[in-house]
């Protein structure tokens, strides 16, 4: 059996914005070795009461840490420059320094692969017209 198990780290009660600011720094500060022994730990207090044995039952965890999950989408609401107008900041931020090019799904403002697949077409069409 495969089991997907995911985890999106937040701060409840703290801005959109910052709560992706924290969410990042939990997924790139937490060890393997510390996401590992929760996941076993949190299957234990589901499965013990049955003859889960997570030394005998548990073949592999493989962990992603993706933390393009946590790309800041733009709110209309909070982000003035929307009703500003101009340049949004990934746009800034993405411009190509000579055959370099920014390609992630922050440089999209869109925290979904589709987003950074976008990105990576853009940026590799930037640097082919340099």
């Amino acid at each position: 059996m495969i089991l997907h198990m995911m985890k999106a780290p937040c701060r409840p009660g703290r801005p959109a914005r910052e709560q992706h600011t924290f969410g990042r720094m939990e997924l790139y500060t937490t060890t393997f070795e510390t996401m590992e022994r929760k996941i076993r730990e949190q299957l234990v207090r589901t499965l013990g009461g049955s003859s889960f044995d997570p030394a005998r039952d548990i073949a592999a965890i493989t962990v992603n840490r993706w933390p393009h999950g946590y790309a800041y989408e733009y709110n209309s609401l909070w982000d003035p420059f929307w009703l500003e107008g101009g340049g949004t900041p990934c746009e800034v931020a993405r411009k190509p320094h000579g055959r370099i090019a920014i390609a992630n799904a922050d440089a999209g403002a869109y925290a979904y692969t589709d987003s950074a697949i976008d990105q990576a077409w853009r940026a590799v069409g930037e640097i082919t017209k340099a």
